[in-house]
């Protein structure tokens, strides 16, 4: 039995279901929609846990049946015969219930992972889509929120799922059996079950939209933090801490007040959990009392109901509370469904294979062109506009670039990646060690020659283990200028057929500059590179220099012929007014 196994994670492909030969449709839009399909992805798996769940909760107000017909036809009567076998129904039945609440438990757990996982693995699959479009669409503190605390959500609301059918079922049970002693006990449950579900439904509707606002708090402040670690050098430098350290405090200080608001129908729901059991069994107790008076029913059968009712206790306490867990998981799942509405880039259907090596890269909204093995400057005051250009160069954004005779959107993307690299003098560096930093995907033997390249040789000497230095994320422990060259060494490592480089020395000094144009001169000799500068360096070295103005190419020439020839160049590079 497949279902009776721990989900093997990670899932091949987490839009396909348990057992299914093809791929199924994209995950609904809408919340609700989303977790009722995350949670059938594995229908036997759930059909279990269910089963189980229902078994074991449905069993425990049984019991006082058993314990009943011990009292009536055994003590009562003196029937030693019918009270072992009433006995050895109780055991039996308490047996039962102990089995399915063990092997519930274990199914639910690998319930709960299967969905929860796959959710995740829906996220990271359409993050990695989306690509450098992620930045542009949602927040950083956003996308981590819902990497963390939304998935342990959805999983807590996965979880509270068999308890939910099993305390229903539990419900069921004792209403059926109240329902045979008395029908008037039996319409006090159901009334009673009634008037519970009334009252809560509101508390229910409160909650959800308080958590819908503490949650977009939380994704707020997640940002903020974000925004403060990564900036810490910088918040120090210009003395912005004191500014930075109130933002966070206010914005604290509004999360603190978004929970308050929160704790309020949660505590409502608390004790409604509590207090409407135990006022359904004072109900039952004081009908059933009446009955016996009147002589509708027996003693033995007035403690069976209070059995029944006592028992009913905790199934209704448990799904009050797991309601709110469930109202979590939806909103958790609405903040997946808002990123993974995030549209990506459509890829070519029918791809067509790129130009040989040593093909032009063309941008004609700008006007810029990167031939097959020059090294280009591309000068300009709006480094936003050059990113931009880069941005298209590179297929990260909608254009008519072209490869050679070929359109970039019409290539396959990860023929485009591998040939054409776009370097951010900011991008981010993962953990690992130093050489797996740098070596990234593919450039693992080239890492020293990179380090060369790259003028980084400082960097290595002053880690404890150089190249097998153990780093954190962006390297925090380094200078700006160091982790720039890092950066720059990871791409010169990676050995595109074309790199574009958006002002990669911006944060170092002009003698370890100088070092960095001659060594990636020598490493890039023969391939295509375009470098955003306006360093006098990088231009007096670029075999041809490009002044773009308003996003257009303005003017090209070699870096005397522009400083000669346009005022405006001239004034950018060398600093005029």
């Amino acid at each position: 039995m497949r279902f009776l196994r721990a989900p093997e994670l990670p899932l091949d492909d987490p839009l396909v279901s348990d057992g299914a030969t093809g791929r199924s449709s994209e995950p609904p839009s809408s919340p609700w929609h989303f977790f009722l399909w995350l949670a059938s992805r594995r229908k036997g798996l759930m059909v279990a846990a269910l089963f189980t769940s229902a078994i074991a909760l449905g069993l425990l107000p049984v019991l006082p049946y058993f314990l009943t017909g011990a009292v009536d036809y055994g003590l009562a009567e003196r029937d030693w015969g019918a009270l072992t076998l009433w006995s050895l129904g109780l055991v039996a039945a308490g047996f039962a219930s102990a089995v399915m609440i063990v092997w519930s438990h274990r199914l639910t757990v690998w319930w709960r992972a299967d969905s929860s996982y796959r959710a995740l693995q829906l996220v990271t699959r359409h993050v990695n889509r989306l690509g450098d479009e992620l930045h542009r669409r949602a927040t950083t503190g956003e996308v981590v929120a819902v990497g963390v605390s939304d998935m342990q959500r959805i999983s807590q609301a996965v979880d509270s799922l068999s308890p939910m059918i099993g305390c229903v079922v539990g419900l069921l049970a004792v209403g059926i059996l109240l329902f045979n002693t008395s029908v008037a006990l039996g319409l006090t449950i159901f009334i009673g079950v009634f008037a519970v579900g009334l009252i809560t439904g509101p508390v229910l509707s409160r909650l959800q939209r308080r958590q819908e606002a503490y949650r977009d708090r939380i994704g707020d402040i997640t940002d903020r933090a974000s925004d403060i670690v990564s900036g810490l050098r910088v918040l120090r430098g210009i003395g912005g801490e004191a500014r930075f350290s109130a933002t966070y405090r206010r914005d604290s200080q509004q999360l603190r007040k978004a929970g308050y608001k929160v704790a309020t129908p949660i505590a409502w729901l608390g004790a409604l959990g509590e207090g409407t059991p135990a006022i359904l069994l004072g109900v039952v107790v004081w009908v059933s009392a009446r009955l016996v008076a009147t002589g509708d029913i027996s003693a033995g059968q007035m403690v069976a109901a209070f059995g029944y009712t006592s028992a009913l206790m905790m199934p209704v306490n448990w799904l009050i509370g797991v309601s709110y867990r469930v109202i979590e998981g939806r909103v958790a799942c609405g903040k997946v469904c808002a990123l993974l509405a995030v549209p990506a880039r459509p890829e070519a259907e029918n791809p067509v294979a790129g130009p040989q090596a040593g093909a032009e890269l063309h941008d004609p909204e700008s006007g810029l062109t990167v031939a097959g093995s020059e090294l280009v400057a591309v000068a300009s005051s709006d480094s936003d506009g050059i990113a931009d250009v880069f941005d298209r160069l590179g297929g990260y954004a909608d254009s008519g670039a072209r490869f050679g005779e070929v359109e970039l959107a019409q290539m396959d993307r990860d023929e485009v990646r591998r040939r054409v690299l776009v370097a951010e003098h900011d991008a981010y560096l993962f953990a690992g060690t130093l050489a797996e930093v740098v070596a990234a995907r593919d450039g693992a033997g080239r890492v020293q020659a990179a380090v060369d390249a790259a003028s980084a040789n400082d960097v290595v000497d002053s880690l404890p283990d150089g190249l097998d230095t153990e780093v954190d994320n962006q390297v925090r422990t380094l200078s700006g200028g160091q982790r720039q060259r890092l950066r720059l060494a990871r791409a010169i490592a990676a050995d595109p057929e074309v790199l574009l480089l958006h002002e990669p020395t911006s944060a170092v000094d002009s003698h370890t500059e100088s070092r960095i144009v001659d060594g990636l001169t020598a490493a890039r000799r023969g391939r295509a590179t375009a470098i955003a500068t306006t360093s006098p360096l990088w231009l007096g070295r670029a075999d041809r220099v490009v002044f773009v103005r308003e996003g257009k190419v303005a003017a090209v020439g070699s870096h005397l012929e522009l400083t000669a020839g346009h005022a405006e160049y001239r004034a950018l590079v060398t600093r005029e007014d």
